[in-house]
């Protein structure tokens, strides 16, 4: 183990989330993770989504974050409608470049002449030419025709294939929801354990969104911020109405690479940062970002590169999957992802202390919080300021202020805990919660007397430390920031 920063890392503004799964049982593992600079939780629901076992998950991060002083979010990721194959005789077979298949919608063991798939609308919703990707593009194949009883399918990449692996249809227009049945108790289940995110799959249209969101309002999780995962074509070209009705994003690299092709994710991943940034929308780039190390102790130079490129491109988190679910050592791999971020972040404060150019136009609306958030990062940074504090009552200043680049970090003071928990996923914000509410407090100086004091404790700030403050007067009025003081501490 490397230098361990005495204080929390400050220095490292990109957030981490981390999948929970079988190796993080162990003795202290969790406790681990968190130290090594986790700041989010993901729970599977594609593993594991029985209530009374997610309830427990649920404590137990909780307690861990309690002890650790950290404000860590917690997110259970919808399984979506994923199409899967059926059995196969063997539990596998071998499907041959060149053969024909049949897929079929009723029950049937698979072999190498016909397997079943479990979406009973497969047969209506392909057309003859539609290309068949099975287990993650491994074994391609194209329809050829089709009658009331199956499809037949030409085998143009040949491969094993084994139960239950997963089926995408780029090119098909799918007639089902993104929003499943076991999505649908999952996402009851999200709400009752009081998750602070929940991750709804497949996402096609903003219609997915907002009617999840009725779904979620109506069953009391009407306060559970929604991540779309962008993941297929259809997401890709109705992206600005998708990022405009999510609460966040994630560019879910694995099924879309599949969907669009591999080469094209780059790209897409590139727009979908900058687009969320321009909404002000919180990004997450997820699938195989330290892969290697489900099986290693080190990362590949490729790995290395690929994550801090994505912070290059101004993206808020980084995502481990089974890294760190099914890994060999879960803390290893986040200290890793810890100083791949450390560094990159840093970088981009060097590139930003250093450039004369600070870009006027970065938000898609302009408003008095947007407008006011940048000033106090300008004054800030003019003025040798340690930290900029933000007071916030919905965690919407701190939200715009995590999109400025700013070289500072920026603490968040705020009187509720669920707030506390959703700004663990914003990019440079370090949440704090005031031991008292806001409407308690009857002066500005008290106030801010009390979040210096608490952050002084959590070793944030020391005196002879420089903060920009800024909050809405009257306090805890949820009506956006109208002032900006500068305090020496």
């Amino acid at each position: 183990m490397r230098h361990m920063h005495s204080k929390p890392s400050v220095s490292k503004k990109t957030k981490i989330i981390a999948t929970y799964g079988p190796s993080c049982e162990e003795k202290g593992v969790l406790s681990e993770l968190l130290q090594s600079g986790t700041d989010l939780i993901r729970l599977n629901a594609s593993h594991n989504a029985d209530k009374a076992l997610l309830s427990k998950i649920v404590k137990k991060i909780r307690s861990e974050a309690k002890k650790s002083g950290k404000n860590i979010g917690i997110f259970l990721d919808l399984q979506g409608p994923k199409i899967r194959v059926g059995k196969f005789k063997e539990d596998k077979t071998e499907l041959k470049q060149g053969s024909t298949v049949k897929i079929r919608v009723d029950s049937c063991l698979g072999n190498q002449n016909e397997f079943q798939v479990d979406y009973k609308h497969f047969i209506e919703d392909v057309s003859e030419g539609d290309p068949v990707f099975i287990d993650d593009g491994r074994i391609k194949g194209v329809i050829q025709d089709k009658n009331e009883q199956y499809v037949t399918c030409k085998i143009t990449t040949g491969g094993l294939i084994s139960n239950h692996k997963g089926v995408n249809l780029p090119c098909s227009k799918l007639s089902m929801s993104a929003f499943t049945d076991k999505d649908e108790k999952d996402a009851i289940t999200a709400i009752a354990i009081k998750c602070d995110y929940i991750a709804l799959s497949f996402v096609s249209s903003a219609y997915d969104v907002t009617s999840f969101r009725d779904f979620l309002t109506r069953n009391g999780g009407g306060n559970l911020r929604i991540i779309s995962k962008v993941e297929r074509q259809q997401a890709v070209d109705n992206l600005v109405d998708i990022i405009k009705h999510s609460d966040a994003i994630m560019v879910a690299r694995g099924d879309l690479g599949v969907e669009i092709g591999v080469e094209k994710v780059p790209r897409i991943q590139k727009q979908i940062i900058e687009l969320s940034n321009k909404y002000i929308k919180p990004v997450i780039v997820a699938t195989q970002m330290l892969e290697s190390m489900i099986q290693s102790t080190t990362a590949t130079r490729a790995e290395v590169s690929d994550i801090a490129n994505a912070i290059y491109d101004h993206c808020d988190a980084v995502m481990l999957s089974a890294e760190t679910a099914v890994g060999i050592n879960p803390q290893n791999v986040v200290t890793v992802m810890s100083e791949i971020c450390d560094e990159a972040d840093r970088h981009l404060e060097d590139m930003r202390r250093n450039s004369s150019v600070v870009s006027k136009k970065i938000f898609e609306y302009d408003s008095t919080a947007t407008s006011f958030c940048r000033a106090a990062d300008q004054i800030a940074e003019e003025n040798n300021a340690t930290a900029i504090m933000a007071f916030t009552s919905s965690g919407n200043t701190p939200l715009i202020a995590s999109k400025l680049n700013s070289v500072l970090p920026i603490i968040a003071p705020t009187d509720s805990l669920e707030i506390c928990h959703k700004m663990s996923i914003y990019r440079g914000v370090i949440p704090i919660m005031m031991p008292k509410p806001f409407k308690d407090i009857n002066r500005w100086t008290d106030m801010i007397h009390l979040a210096v004091k608490e952050a002084k404790g959590n070793g944030l700030l020391s005196a002879g430390d420089r903060i920009v403050v800024t909050a809405g007067i009257p306090i805890g009025k949820s009506n956006g920031i109208n002032s900006i003081r500068i305090i020496d501490l």
